[in-house]
């Protein structure tokens, strides 16, 4: 399904306009979500600009990429929304409940932080490559490799993926969690190397929401553990 928002195409999938809208991480796309949109009543799920089925060159931080969301809200949702993000979707659906609170139900956030750094050495590699290096590539999966399993989601468009790691660099709001007052549910993978369960333990302190671990599991929670993030889902939006 198409949706016209902000004078672009973005690509949505799933129940348009429920409960639940589910937000992908960098260099992602909507994909990520399969298992949730099939298994979890009311969810959807969008292609952001620049990434899987949707038009557009991505957007330079998270902020930007927030307004697009509070614009999709606007135009589809039909009540307030839980927002749910992997990673620098968690970090889009923050921003939103900062600037929008009252647009929100809830917030669903999967391995992703209050801060978000990503390491000189990737980001250097992806100002001269769309490509991620295989060791960072592989750290997106307990036990590696994750070429089979990231392979269901598209490349985004040349430049993106850089432009996202980039817009997730300069993110913190850190220091703004108290400031939210919604239900809030924090999901975590037990061997999570990108945004380790410290990360989840004090955004889930500062949002005074609940932290579900996932033993065994790493960054990809959604592709790693799609049972479990469903359960938990499911439970929270019940």
């Amino acid at each position: 399904m198409r949706l016209e928002v902000a004078g672009e195409e973005i690509a949505a999938y799933g129940d348009v306009g429920g409960r639940c809208l589910l937000l992908h991480g960098a260099g992602e796309d909507a994909a990520l979500f399969a298992e949730q949109l099939h298994g979890v009543a009311g969810t959807w799920a969008v292609d952001l600009p620049g990434h899987g089925a949707s038009a557009g060159s991505g957007r330079d931080g998270i902020e930007e990429y927030a307004q697009i969301v509070l614009a999709l809200l606007d135009h589809y949702a039909t009540a307030p929304t839980v927002l749910g993000g992997h990673s620098m979707g968690g970090a889009i659906a923050l921003s939103c409940s900062l600037a929008a609170p009252g647009r929100l139900a809830g917030l669903a956030l999967i391995s992703t932080g209050g801060r978000l750094r990503v390491h000189p050495d990737l980001l250097s590699a992806l100002s001269a490559s769309d490509e991620m290096p295989a060791p960072f590539r592989d750290a997106l999966v307990a036990g590696g490799p994750a070429d089979g399993m990231l392979a269901r989601m598209a490349q985004p468009r040349p430049g993106v993926r850089h432009k996202d790691f980039l817009a997730c660099n300069a993110f913190d709001v850190l220091a703004r969690l108290g400031e939210i007052r919604l239900p809030a549910l924090v999901l975590v993978g037990s061997r999570d190397a990108y945004t380790p369960r410290k990360y989840a333990e004090t955004l889930a302190q500062g949002l005074q929401g609940e932290l579900v671990v996932v033993e065994g599991a790493g960054h990809m929670l959604p592709l790693e553990a799609p049972g479990a993030v469903s359960l938990a889902l499911a439970r929270f939006l019940s």
